[in-house]
């Protein structure tokens, strides 16, 4: 009797580790399929996400270096706790595959600016992505300087990165 209930146990064991396992690599799949900007088997295929960097001139002719950082929509470690979440889905997930996050620094003679960007790629052409730069804390930066404020037009091409960017002008006035 303990012999069919050892067994027994094995086969759910077994059976749960195997529900999870589809879970995990279904996940993994759709992303291959609706995220190819974000990820691929192949990999020496180029990708948006992950770090880019280059520089710009700002109307002042000021040279600044920006290095941004595009995040995967979902890390393996995100994907793992939702393959063993247990959960009744009704309908289908409204989860907008086309959106991205990630950070943006500007260095110059001026100082540094942290941002954090929010972005999407366009659905007909994976390629286009448009996105908007704001600072970690939410308020305006405090530098004399013309600032980020959005990403207007942008194209990514295998190793190349080309972007439009909106600066605004922020001061200090006194009270």
């Amino acid at each position: 009797m303990m012999k069919k209930g050892l067994l027994l146990l094995a086969i759910l064991v077994l059976l749960s580790w195997g529900v999870y396992e589809c879970k995990y690599y279904y996940s993994y799949w759709q992303d291959l399929r609706d995220r190819p900007w974000a990820y691929s088997e192949d990999k020496n295929t180029p990708l948006l996400v992950g770090q880019w960097q280059g520089t710009f001139k700002d109307p002042q002719g000021i040279e600044k270096t920006i290095k941004l950082t595009i995040e995967p929509p979902t890390t393996d470690e995100e994907r793992e706790r939702k393959a063993s979440q247990r959960s009744r889905r009704r309908g289908y997930s409204r989860q907008n595959k086309q959106v991205f996050d990630g950070t943006a620094t500007v260095m110059s003679r001026v100082g540094v600016e942290q941002y954090e960007l929010n972005g999407a790629v366009e659905k007909e052409d994976f390629h286009q992505f448009h996105c908007r730069l704001h600072t970690q804390d939410g308020t305006k930066q405090v530098l004399p300087n013309f600032a980020l404020s959005e990403v207007e037009e942008a194209n990514w091409q295998n190793d190349e990165l080309k972007m439009s960017l909106r600066l605004a002008s922020f001061i200090l006035l006194p009270k």
